[in-house]
């Protein structure tokens, strides 16, 4: 008993703590799970919604009386179908299950392959700060955590040259979402010329999939109805408490300046085109450090200037953040934005904890933190090259 607990001091302070951490927010978790009403602080009900639209053949992106819109594409719907069999708490522990496991060994892989100079304590302190923008998607169930962590399979696979099982988890994400495809087109910059057909060989089987499962001209209708919906789904005008969480809010809030459609939509595609041309000149680097800024680049691409961002989307940057924020090489004002950067997340998770949060949110808190986050990424001076 006491070799045992001398062992377990002798283990880096950060790593205890990640590991009590985690274990705390599992349980924690699972137990609100648990003894709650199933509707309770979860997104679930619309996806087994969806599921049980799918196996009537009904329509999934029209209005669902007591939840919120159903935004995924199909196959998501075919896949929580499978789910409904199941009691709803059930249902909710193993989607929330799931995410949390592929994301923990997620983070170990690109650990591994992307951070190998990185000692335990940095480590430690990677997985204990990857606790704090995890929570909301770990409450409510959303698939955000799940998105994270097959990115995180994604880049670290291509960095240990398994491009295959590359395209397998980034094409995954694509399944969920439309938009990891970001990370997958960054990829495709640095990585052998058969990886994009791979990718594509992935994402056009995630779409094939619903016409295996169903009858053809049903699958057909939900398509063009998911279209359709992706081209309207314009909130910028909606109340307060549904208007997008990205970079706009910050104008909207502090100018009392609401961005067109038209000019969202921009900035979003400059964006993204700029991190492309930031790739392509890199490209002489080594290839963990493009893998690394093609994760961190998308992700930010995603939150703060990518479609329909909510609170509860900086889940996604949940590795991402602590990545940025222990990266060696940071000149100290960049390690001072990382901070600033990092904190105005975590304050919003904190505050999301209290009423009336969105008096807070929509100050545009998180978008400037991702993107002060990105900007002290990209201006260290000793980018680590990591990877192989």
């Amino acid at each position: 008993m006491h070799n045992s607990l001398a062992r377990f001091l002798a283990i880096p302070f950060s790593v205890r703590l990640a590991w009590t951490l985690w274990l705390v927010l599992a349980a924690a978790i699972g137990v609100r799970v648990a003894v709650s009403k199933p509707t309770s602080q979860t997104v679930l009900p619309i996806y087994l919604a969806a599921g049980e639209r799918w196996l009537r053949g009904e329509t999934l992106y029209g209005p669902a009386p007591g939840t919120d819109i159903y935004r995924n594409p199909p196959v998501i719907a075919a896949v929580f179908a499978a789910l409904t069999v199941l009691p709803e708490k059930l249902a909710g522990l193993l989607v929330r299950g799931l995410g949390l496991a592929l994301f923990l060994t997620g983070l170990r892989s690109v650990r591994r392959e992307l951070l190998p100079d990185w000692g335990p304590s940095r480590v430690g302190w990677l997985f204990a700060l990857a606790v704090v923008p995890a929570i909301p998607s770990c409450n409510n169930g959303q698939l955000n955590l799940l998105l994270a962590a097959l990115a995180l399979h994604g880049v670290a696979s291509a960095s240990a040259g398994r491009w295959s099982a590359s395209a397998v988890a980034i094409g995954l994400a694509v399944w969920v979402k439309v938009y990891p495809l970001s990370l997958g087109l960054l990829v495709v910059l640095v990585a052998p010329r058969s990886y994009a057909l791979k990718l594509a060989a992935v994402v056009m089987v995630g779409v094939a999939l619903p016409f295996a499962l169903d009858d053809a001209a049903t699958v057909r209708t939900q398509y063009a109805e998911y279209v359709k919906y992706l081209r309207l789904d314009d909130r910028t005008h909606e109340d307060i408490s549904r208007v997008p969480r990205d970079w706009t809010a910050l104008p909207r809030r502090w100018l009392g300046w609401v961005s067109p459609e038209p000019v969202t939509k921009a900035v979003s595609l400059a964006v993204a085109a700029g991190l492309a041309v930031l790739i392509v000149s890199r490209r002489h680097r080594p290839l963990g450090e493009s893998l690394l800024t093609a994760l961190v680049g998308s992700h930010v691409w995603m939150t703060a200037f990518g479609p329909a961002t909510e609170m509860n989307t900086y889940s996604l940057l949940a590795a991402v953040a602590p990545l940025v924020l222990l990266t060696p090489g940071l000149s100290r004002g960049c390690r001072v934005v990382a901070v600033v950067g990092y904190s105005l997340m975590a304050l919003t998770v904190a505050r999301g904890m209290f009423p009336n949060d969105s008096d807070f949110n929509v100050l545009g808190p998180q978008a400037l933190g991702a993107t002060l986050l990105a900007v002290a990424y990209v201006m260290r001076r000793n980018p680590a090259s990591g990877g192989r």
